[in-house]
């Protein structure tokens, strides 16, 4: 019957017919640690207990580790922000106007570094900005006791945390790395699947959902393990491991791409022999085992038809089959190095097995995507809002506008890193609103009929656990934050009953104009469309290609592949989001991916050569270069001089090597396929003889 009436209440899509005790587990547990932080701030005297409970609602995820990290980087941005206000605060006390802008810059600056790092390390930066507003905005009339201010700040955030940390971990947990090894179980299930249909059917796949995903679980993973060092389970991965893996799951959405290519190229004219090997690799890749000896007989008999097969055959055909199969033969050792370190890091084989990778691995953190751009207008709508409202503030002398401020800084820096925070923000907003309600009837009609800590943790039991089950929903945590938070800071509960419906709308209205005044300027300043963000993700990936053609110095290829892809997975979804055609745009980012893999062949072993070819090759990487550079200002394609230029060029050189049989020349002549296929896909095939 209650989920009926919930139902009927907040819709099926919040609470659908099936109840999920994962969830209710995560409410209950949020809901006894909030009773217990508040208990006790009640029992310490707290200036304002309520930040304790506030806090074990920011710090609660499903994840034991998830809250455990958390619980660490709101700790430590609160002390950063504490101690930037208790700096900042006597230094300019003299001038309330230098003080806001300083305190206003300082939150900017934090705000913008946590955009810089899409980790959960960046919530210590975000603590930091908006802690210094919420402690100086909240000092300003008593700027002596500033100090003070951010001490309670501190207490009260500590308190919460503390609770929030120890409920969650101590009652029925769920380790950060159980889910860190079924995401990695499910991810080598969609690659070896992919494969071995790729291989089985000769045939490019139709099926594109999972490549896509693959695209998105290199990112996840290293989300994920971030909070391994804080888990609670009793035998974690090393990290190492899980970079090896990334480093291997990067590879194969593109390599996978380039073996369809080859084969959709070839069509019918592929010779029986191939399609037998090729049906010998499907057969492995549907269900590789942790042996390295079958897959390295794979690789060997892949070689010995790269150097025998196509000597038979001439001309285009051949390099396709060559490249076909060196692009297989890699393919099956990136697999058979997936499957291997997916077996270790689920304990089924011993750590030192894979002592051969670790010196192999990249130690320094792996890159994410950054967008400098979206930070810097995240940092000028901030500006907006929270000046905006100081400056009515000072204006109008208004008593709660220091309030407004506070709430304002917090929202702009709260969703600044979604492409559009102005839905969220007004959703939050909405929802905000809707809490008032329940906060009167609590303050006006229910406290004044109850007594004492057990009736005040039995009255508050049925909003707060069906907000916690909200909140555990990932499709309805914006809605529930709002709920949650919004209650909590209207009933502004204390030791003893002290509610005055005067004080309360006051101090509501001014969040409710923190809040508008937050979403004004975010529409103003930093909303941008999917379209428009996947846009910019595009034309990074073409800027960054175009810097790798004329790079002197040697780059980091697991880096900036995992850089590529980590793009490509942001831009699936906003793509799908707009309605615009999925594969023909996510098509280019894959595209510059092999392309720049080619590229780091094609460079290196032009770097380990000195002969009169490695010279020409460095003109064609110049013309490349610029290539790269028209499709980043927004061209789909090359103008028809340039592309014929271009063209040309590459098949010069394809001449060139066909002639030759030694493996760097082998190598040049795969990457010169891959570049001529990327590029003019739809081109006849070059004759060698200075014509196509």
């Amino acid at each position: 019957m209650t989920r009926t009436l919930l139902s009927r209440i907040f819709g099926d899509a919040i609470f659908p017919g099936t109840f999920d005790p994962r969830w209710a587990l995560f409410s209950a547990n949020s809901f006894i640690a909030a009773m217990l932080a508040i208990y006790l701030a009640f029992r310490l005297g707290l200036q304002r207990p309520y930040w304790a409970m506030l806090t074990v609602y920011l710090t609660a995820q499903p994840l034991a580790g998830a809250v455990r990290s958390r619980a660490a980087y709101r700790l430590l941005g609160t002390l950063l922000g504490a101690s930037a206000a208790v700096a900042l605060v006597p230094l300019l006390v003299d001038q309330p106007s230098l003080m806001t802008l300083a305190i206003t810059s300082w939150a900017a600056l934090c705000l913008y570094v946590s955009l810089q790092d899409r980790t959960p390390r960046s919530y210590a930066f975000l603590l930091a900005g908006y802690t210094a507003t919420t402690v100086a905005f909240s000092s300003v009339a008593a700027p002596h006791l500033v100090f003070e201010v951010a001490l309670a700040r501190v207490e009260e955030i500590v308190l919460g945390v503390c609770c929030a940390t120890a409920v969650h971990t101590l009652l029925f947990p769920s380790d950060v790395t159980g889910a860190l090894i079924r995401s990695i179980d499910a991810a080598v299930r969609d690659a070896s699947a992919w494969t071995a249909e790729v291989f089985l059917e000769h045939a490019p796949t139709k099926g594109k959902a999972a490549r896509w995903r693959l695209a998105s679980d290199v990112t996840q993973f290293e989300v994920l393990s971030s909070h391994l060092r804080y888990d609670t389970a009793a035998a974690k991965p090393q990290n190492w491991m899980i970079r090896a893996l990334q480093d291997k799951f990067a590879l194969v959405l593109p390599m996978l791409t380039a073996i369809e290519d080859r084969l959709d190229a070839l069509g019918e004219r592929r010779p029986p022999e191939l399609d037998q090997l090729l049906s010998r690799l499907g057969q492995w890749a549907r269900a590789p085992a942790t042996s390295q000896h079958h897959s390295q007989e794979l690789m060997r008999l892949c070689a010995e038809f790269e150097v025998i097969r196509p000597a038979q055959d001439s001309g285009w055909d051949a390099l396709l089959i060559s490249s076909l199969i060196a692009k297989s033969s890699a393919m099956i050792e990136t697999l058979a190095a997936i499957v291997e370190l997916n077996a270790v890091i689920q304990g089924s084989q011993p750590a030192p097995y894979l002592t051969r990778f670790e010196s192999k691995v990249h130690r320094a953190k792996r890159p994410l995507h950054r967008d400098q751009g979206l930070a810097a207008l995240s940092v000028v709508a901030f500006f907006a809002a929270v000046l905006g409202c100081a400056a009515v503030w000072v204006a109008t002398a208004w008593p709660e506008g220091g309030l407004a401020a506070q709430i304002a800084a917090i929202a702009a820096a709260l969703y600044s890193s979604l492409d559009d925070p102005a839905p969220t923000l007004m959703s939050y907003t909405l929802w905000t609103i809707a809490s008032l309600p329940i906060a009167a009837i609590y303050l006006f009609v229910i406290f004044p009929a109850i007594d004492g800590f057990p009736l005040l943790a039995a009255s508050l039991a049925p909003p707060f656990l069906v907000i916690g089950y909200l909140q555990a929903n990932p499709r309805h945590i914006v809605k529930a934050l709002a709920l949650g938070l919004g209650l909590i800071g209207a009933l502004d509960l204390q030791n003893r009953y002290l509610a005055d419906f005067a004080s309360f709308a006051n101090v509501n209205a001014a969040s409710l104009i923190g809040l508008l005044s937050a979403f004004l300027a975010v529409r103003a300043f930093r909303s941008v469309t999917a379209k428009h963000a996947a846009k910019r993700l595009i034309r990074h990936g073409w800027v960054d290609l175009a810097i790798l053609a004329r790079a002197r110095r040697p780059m980091d290829r697991e880096r900036w592949v995992g850089l590529m892809l980590d793009r490509l997975g942001l831009v699936v979804p906003r793509l799908a989001l707009c309605g615009a055609d999925v594969e023909t745009e996510a098509g280019r980012s894959l595209a510059a991916l092999q392309m720049g893999l080619d590229l780091f062949d094609l460079k290196s072993s032009v770097a380990n050569a000195n002969d009169q070819r490695s010279e020409r090759l460095e003109g064609l990487v110049v013309k490349l270069s610029n290539a790269f550079r028209w499709f980043a200002s927004g061209n789909i394609e090359l103008p028809p001089e340039e592309a014929q230029a271009l063209r040309a060029t590459i098949d010069t050189e394809l001449g060139e090597y066909c002639k030759w049989d030694a493996a760097i020349q082998r190598t040049r002549r795969t990457a010169l396929v891959g570049l001529r296929r990327a590029l003019f896909p739809d081109a006849p095939a070059p004759t060698f003889d200075g014509t196509t």
